[in-house]
């Protein structure tokens, strides 16, 4: 409803009303045929079954509409039916301004399942029915928020008719139009920008991260248990959210695949964070977690031979067992042991020894856990379907966080007791120092004692060094790992971070076999939080590139700021990239935020010059995710003929210095590039990488370096 409401503000600031689907009359009845989809039926006609329109809200699910021969629905059972086939006819007028629209007419569907085709005034729109020769479905389609692009030539000004054919079990409420709303008529772009996920994939993004550096970290680290149900547990929460995107029917055509892994991962996270707790305290894992994840992994088996209805309420039923369970075990318990240790320690009232047995007890971080969970379930409760956030998703978020924090604080622990080892062994060779002037037994035992601090010193820091790189290993694990080559382009990167976590990025955009852009970017700071940022900076690169197609490279930078300022806005970062759009004609569109590392070569290689065409104007703009900055941004037009060369670069090549403290600056990259010989591209990009790699010799290098050099063919 809030949707709804949203859409209709939206389209009513811009001078159109959406088409609400929901508050026209609708008519259904048994069977399909061509014949039907070009006219409706009168009010009463038979067979026809009338639905009364109902704004906002009216599922028509073909279980629940009392139709001719339809079977009831059943009690649970694995037998599947053959489809049923339906049609729903929805009459519907249509006037100029949506004719108008710039941006096409769409339709948005709340849901639609478990196949089906759209007809609009008797011309099909859209394709999602998959049988068999027999009548039988080979995969499922029931889809959520799905998005139709209605083609112009059908859609007529005055009466329009749109039809959807609907094939599926007669006893799933999936069959047909089972969502309450919204179902819409509207602008195609107004549609699409209700779709945005960027928040929902930065989210995916983190619990991806997590899962896959922790898994990493218990594979080194195999005694270290709490590392894989972390793992795990993140992990499954990524693909969980997954499979409540837009963008999973894009990968996985069979529903019933998404369903099963949604389900799975939905059943399963409650004993993997129960694993967690108990690989904390050092126990094994409780029998209470085993038997409630082998049942409801038999669940989820079962999920895909069966309906959804009973298994969903079963875990719904049950979730609070868990809740329970780790009240009792990792709360309770723990909290009443310590509260009888220490009930004869002073005069102390009961609130301050509660509160000391409860820390005592290390009952806070699953209380805590237990609690923000909680909370954030009671809020979802309260807002019901008027609620536009998912509060799980951030209750969820926290507690990964938190987890994360618990685990690296064992590597912070481990680094401070590295460092007092290191203090400590200072003072003992001090004192073992005075003492070799009177005796050799002592110096024999300062030799022994210092070997062993040096060997525990030593094991230290190189888990330390081993788990910096792996977190950099994960990273990288995000970026493209071999540039494309078609036979219009040819492109090589170099990607060089100083060391750790790397703040650069660089990415490649294809549509088919053709390769249609890239962007370079680097995101200003060092650490943990830039590398994240990387992550979701290409992400919502990657996502406007496609999705925007239509505008200009400044426009889509706009877009793309909006997003990272109101997705990250406590982050002090800001990011600089560089963004390029191809055509095979040699067309190039080339925009600009703060990134001045471009550089041009033409085909007769006289000499290298910075890429700033003539006649363009300012074509740089501001960083990215930086408020306070009203600057636009720009975009410029060029062409490259056969064999001109662009080369774009961050500031860890130009910026870099040599052991005198001379910066090797653009000039350095003009005269490589000029001076690189005649080859493809890898060949002339790894000239340019030697060239700064002589210079910078015996010095050292503080920042990343990334270089994407292109070249038309």
């Amino acid at each position: 409803m809030t949707m709804l409401a949203l859409l209709a503000f939206a389209a009513s600031w811009l001078g159109a009303e959406p088409i609400d689907l929901s508050a026209h009359e609708a008519y259904v009845r048994n069977g399909f045929s061509l014949e039907w989809v070009f006219q409706a039926p009168l009010p009463g006609e038979a067979p026809w079954v009338e639905a009364p329109g109902s704004p906002g809200d009216r599922p028509l699910s073909m279980r629940d509409l009392g139709l001719p021969d339809a079977p009831a629905h059943g009690a649970f059972s694995l037998e599947r039916l053959k489809p049923s086939r339906y049609t729903v006819m929805i009459p519907f007028d249509a006037d100029d301004e949506l004719l108008a629209s710039r941006t096409g007419v769409g339709l948005f569907l709340a849901s639609v399942g478990q196949n089906w085709q759209i007809y609009l005034n008797g011309s099909l729109v859209r394709d999602e029915a998959f049988t068999s020769g027999d009548g039988t479905m080979r995969v499922e389609r029931s889809v959520r928020g799905a998005l139709v692009e209605l083609d112009a030539r059908y859609l007529r000004r005055g009466r329009n008719q749109l039809s959807i054919m609907i094939a599926g079990d007669p006893r799933n409420a999936a069959t047909g139009l089972s969502a309450g709303g919204p179902y819409l008529i509207d602008a195609y772009g107004t549609l699409e920008s209700t779709r945005r996920e960027g928040l929902k994939l930065m989210l995916i993004g983190i619990y991806f991260f997590f899962g896959l550096y922790h898994a990493i970290l218990f594979a080194s680290r195999p005694k270290a248990r709490s590392y894989l149900y972390f793992a795990i547990a993140a992990g499954l929460l990524a693909v969980y959210l997954f499979c409540r995107t837009y963008i999973v029917y894009d990968v996985i055509l069979d529903t019933r695949v998404i369903a099963g892994l949604e389900y799975a991962s939905l059943f399963l996270l409650a004993p993997a964070i129960l694993a967690f707790f108990d690989a904390e305290r050092g126990r094994p894992v409780s029998v209470f977690a085993k038997a409630y994840a082998a049942v409801f992994a038999l669940a989820a088996v079962v999920r895909l031979f069966a309906w959804s209805d009973e298994l969903l309420s079963l875990w719904q039923y049950t979730i609070a067992l868990p809740a329970l369970y780790a009240l009792a075990f990792d709360v309770v318990k723990p909290t009443a042991d310590a509260l009888r240790a220490g009930s004869g320690a002073g005069r102390r009232g009961l609130p301050a020894r509660l509160a000391a047995a409860i820390a005592g007890g290390g009952a806070v971080k699953p209380l805590l856990a237990i609690a923000v969970v909680g909370l954030a379930a009671l809020l979802d409760a309260l807002a019901g379907s008027a609620g536009t956030v998912s509060f799980m998703d951030y209750g969820y978020l926290l507690l990964v966080f938190g987890i994360g924090a618990t685990l690296a604080g064992q590597f912070v622990s481990a680094h401070n007791d590295s460092e007092a080892l290191g203090a400590d062994l200072a003072r003992r060779v001090a004192a073992r120092s005075r003492e070799l002037e009177s005796t050799l037994a002592a110096q024999e035992g300062l030799s022994v004692g210092l070997s062993e601090a040096s060997e525990r010193l030593k094991a230290r820091l190189e888990l330390s060094a081993r788990d910096t790189r792996v977190a950099a290993r994960v990273q990288q694990g995000f970026f493209p790992s071999a540039a494309p080559r078609n036979e219009d382009w040819d492109a090589a990167f170099a990607f060089l971070p100083a060391g750790g976590i790397s703040g650069d990025f660089y990415d490649f955009y294809r549509r088919g076999d053709r390769l249609d852009g890239l962007v370079v970017g680097d995101v200003t700071g060092s650490g943990i939080a830039p590398g994240l940022i990387t992550v979701l900076a290409r992400s919502l690169f990657h996502r406007a590139f496609h999705e925007l197609r239509a505008r200009s490279l400044g426009s889509m930078l706009e877009s793309i700021n909006e997003e990272l300022m109101a997705e990250l806005p406590a982050a002090d970062h800001a990011v600089s990239a560089a963004l390029l759009r191809l055509d095979p004609s040699g067309g190039v569109e080339y925009s600009s935020a703060d990134h001045s590392g471009a550089l041009y070569l033409g085909a007769d290689r006289v000499r290298a010059a910075p890429l700033r065409p003539k006649g363009q104007g300012d074509y740089m703009g501001p960083p990215l995710g930086r408020r306070g900055v009203d600057a636009p941004y720009t975009s410029m037009r060029f062409k490259l003929l056969p064999g001109d060369v662009i080369l774009i670069y961050t500031d860890g090549f130009g910026g870099a210095e040599n052991v005198d403290g001379a910066p090797f600056g653009e000039a350095g990259m003009l005269e490589a590039l000029t001076s690189a010989p005649e080859g493809d591209a890898a060949q002339m990009l790894d000239f340019i990488v030697r060239e700064w790699r002589f210079h910078v010799s015996g010095a050292r290098v503080s920042d990343d370096a990334t270089a994407v050099l292109l070249k038309r063919l």
